[in-house]
């Protein structure tokens, strides 16, 4: 892959600018925190939310991929629309603290933009195997492998690329692992000694849809939106309980999505075996 241009890295300063001045301009239009908590108040959450924007627009000018822009617009739209639909919160002050009766979900959505970004690699890894397998429009695909490069012969990765294939899914699994443990650390998990657990089971079920892309296999991309994406979306807005547990769970939930791919595989053999 090429280092960043310099368009590219002007592309991630526009998008770092315009998704921090899009979330504060929401705050304020909606009124449903105090001003003391709109993005600007915190230059940590004006800088995290600066980044968040700067990482997704560069990617996307540098790559060509149009899953991380998307993505990150309609968590956004998801998180205004389900604020526009909820009853104003009730704040209140408790030992000198801001408390809060009600959900509001950009507060929620700007806390845990970490985890959009874990979020946003994993699917932006799968759209680039898939397009890449199935020629989606992949002429538009810039400094990442080529299909030569992940394949043999129509039938696979080569042995050469397995490797950097398998690398990039540990990689992007374990990035999507920290970032949405990170943000279930961050309210409280007992023992702390379950961390690192969590990391591995949650990893595993951001790696394996990857690693089932780079080989062209659609099922588990298809089962982690449909069983990974949804809870993970709900417990992070809301804050709900059975984070921790629910994060347990995704290890076998992994090794099903596995066993998944390895039957997609096998009927797909068989189908071009006929």
């Amino acid at each position: 892959m090429q280092p960043p241009s310099t368009r590219t890295l002007l592309a991630g300063l526009g998008g770092g600018v315009a998704h921090l001045a899009a979330v504060e301009a929401l705050f304020r239009q909606l009124g449903h925190v105090p001003e003391t908590l709109w993005p600007l108040a915190s230059v940590a959450e004006a800088l995290s939310l600066f980044v968040a924007g700067f990482l997704v627009a560069a990617a996307t000018a540098h790559t060509g991929l149009a899953s991380p822009p998307s993505g990150l617009a309609a968590l956004l739209g998801w998180a205004t629309y389900r604020d526009l639909a909820t009853p104003d919160p009730t704040w209140s002050e408790l030992g000198g603290r801001l408390v809060v009766d009600g959900e509001v979900f950009l507060t929620s959505y700007a806390g845990a933009w970490h985890v959009w970004l874990g979020l946003i690699a994993a699917t932006a890894a799968v759209e680039f195997g898939l397009r890449r397998e199935f020629g989606i429009a992949d002429g538009r695909l810039r400094n990442l492998p080529s299909a030569a490069e992940l394949r043999r012969d129509g039938r696979g990765v080569s042995a050469a690329a397995i490797a950097p294939a398998d690398t990039l899914a540990a990689a992007v699994g374990g990035a999507f692992g920290i970032a949405v443990v990170a943000r279930t650390a961050g309210v409280g998990v007992t023992p702390a000694a379950a961390l690192p657990v969590l990391v591995v089971t949650t990893g595993a079920a951001g790696g394996v849809p990857v690693a089932g892309a780079l080989r062209g296999l659609v099922a588990p991309a298809v089962g982690f939106g449909a069983l990974v994406v949804p809870p993970l979306l709900r417990t992070t807005l809301t804050g709900g309980e059975g984070g921790p547990v629910f994060l347990l769970l995704l290890g076998p939930l992994a090794g099903a999505l596995a066993l998944v791919g390895v039957v997609e595989s096998a009927i797909r053999r068989r189908l071009r075996g006929r």
